[in-house]
């Protein structure tokens, strides 16, 4: 047992953050997203957090994680695809306050990108993790900063 370590981090997800280094980026992949081909495909360290959402896992990263400074887009999420335009994804909102929890500039940390752009910034991760997160667009890549 450790102190101050929340509990929803495992033991293989505290390993992949602690390896990862200034820059890199972590996926936290909704349940829909192709989470094991992608990070074959980049060659990722692939995790599974079945049963575990999205928020919460995000909430128990930032307390542990850095965002990165020296970026104006450290946290990135998947805008709706144009067949699916005027479909409201209320859980962007709630990694924005997350986010903005965390990090100095606040809401302004996430950006969010294409369908298409975000499947390119997920191959450059370093660690993918699929979660158990069922809402849609639920998919966030976090950049690691540097530890002051």
């Amino acid at each position: 047992m450790l102190l101050n370590v929340p509990k929803i981090l495992s033991p293989e997800l505290l390993k992949a953050l602690c390896e990862m280094g200034h820059g890199d980026k972590i996926l936290l992949a909704d349940a829909n997203f192709p989470g094991k081909s992608a990070a074959e495909h980049c060659g990722a360290t692939f995790l599974r957090a079945d049963g575990i959402g999205v928020p919460a896992l995000l909430e128990a990263i930032l307390t542990m994680m850095p965002l990165d400074l020296y970026t104006d887009e450290p946290a990135m999420v998947m805008d709706v695809d144009v067949r699916d335009k005027g479909m409201k994804i209320p859980i962007h909102d709630t990694y924005r306050e997350i986010v903005a929890k965390y990090d100095p500039r606040k809401q302004q940390a996430v950006a969010q990108y294409e369908r298409y752009a975000f499947y390119e910034k997920a191959n450059a991760c370093a660690v993918i993790v699929q979660t158990g997160e069922e809402a849609v667009y639920a998919n966030i890549i976090l950049q690691k900063g540097v530890i002051k």
